[in-house]
């Protein structure tokens, strides 16, 4: 910790540079926070899906981290930063943030993806409902995925909660509650077979 704070005083010492990041100051980038304490010089990163580790050296205020969360963020890089940790690939300065699920609560995380089978949940309903194809819509800042498969369409939230079934009536429930009021989809998968 107080090589971390070290850091940070050299860093507005030398006057770092900041520039946005690929999301800007929106908070809309999923990510997990993770705890590398138990490696030399390291502390809580946070993980996005790709894989890529970021070391968040402001947070806003009041934001306190835990490992585990599961958050929603926006960011902005911090070039000219070291750390002795060296597992991160960037730096950031996290402009928003939004927790989505932690361990204490047990909810998953909302998921925002477009592999099905990186998402255990997901990979499951593959397997259940054995879809032609599986589409993401976005609705109420979250996401949700339809599972279209024959004859009957299953519409999940972003954490794998079951919405609504439907055999493709567009006066049923599932369609006037969700599917009539998305806009247009977009095809994550789709199985063997099945053409546009």
């Amino acid at each position: 910790m107080q090589k971390l704070i070290f850091v940070l005083l050299l860093a507005l010492a030398f006057g770092c540079k900041v520039k946005p990041g690929a999301k800007g100051g929106s908070c809309e980038v999923m990510g997990t926070v993770k705890d590398f304490s138990d490696l030399d010089g390291c502390g809580l990163l946070i993980e996005l899906e790709s894989g890529q580790l970021l070391n968040p050296v402001t947070l806003p205020e009041g934001v306190v981290l835990k490992d585990k969360q599961a958050i929603r963020f926006g960011y902005k890089k911090v070039d000219d930063m070291m750390s002795a940790c060296m597992r991160e690939q960037a730096f950031v300065q996290v402009t928003c943030l939004e927790v989505v699920s932690s361990s204490e609560t047990g909810t998953p995380p909302c998921v925002d993806t477009t592999n099905p089978f990186a998402v255990p949940w997901m990979d499951k309903a593959i397997d259940k409902h054995n879809p032609t194809q599986v589409i993401k819509f976005q609705f109420g800042g979250k996401w949700g995925y339809l599972y279209k498969a024959i004859p009957t369409a299953y519409l999940y939230d972003c954490e794998g909660k079951l919405l609504c079934e439907t055999k493709g009536d567009e006066s049923d429930e599932c369609h006037q509650l969700y599917l009539n009021r998305f806009n247009k989809g977009k095809v994550i998968w789709q199985g063997e077979g099945v053409w546009d």
